[in-house]
Formats: structure tokens, C-alpha cells, sequence
């Protein structure tokens, strides 16, 4: 959800606009739903990779409260 409101603020402000290296008029002339499609893509790449690593982290907690506790 953070990154999410993140885009929404870079979005907001500009900073698309900016990195684009286009002027403004060449911006609206040239609006498709790339930009859409490119602010989703890095969504899902942050998401995915929260995803990934939250299943790590449930897998090795899921292996130890299966594992057998050792005597000593």
C-alpha cells in the first residue's frame, strides 16, 4: 500500500514527467496507456518481491515449528 500512495505522489507531482525526458506538450501529444502500464509494472515488481519475501520468512518459521526439537 505504501509504494502504491508512492507512485500516486510521484505521479502527482510530475516526476514522470520529469524522468521522460519530454516537454509537456510533447507529454500530451504522446499520453497512452503506457504510463499506466509502467507505474503497474514497478508496482507488481515491489509487490512481488515483498511477496517472495514474506513466503521465505513464513516457510522457515512454518520448518520450525514442524521440526522435531532436539534433546540435549
Amino acid at each position: 500500500m505504501v509504494t502504491l500512495v508512492a507512485i500516486g505522489a510521484l505521479e502527482y507531482f510530475g516526476v514522470s514527467r520529469i524522468l521522460g525526458g519530454r516537454t509537456p506538450d510533447d507529454a500530451q501529444a504522446s499520453y497512452a496507456p503506457a504510463k499506466e502500464i509502467f507505474w503497474v509494472a514497478i508496482f507488481f515488481v515491489v509487490w512481488a518481491t515483498s511477496l517472495l519475501a514474506a513466503a521465505r520468512r513464513w516457510g522457515g518459521q512454518l520448518k520450525r515449528a514442524i521440526a522435531r526439537p532436539t534433546k540435549r
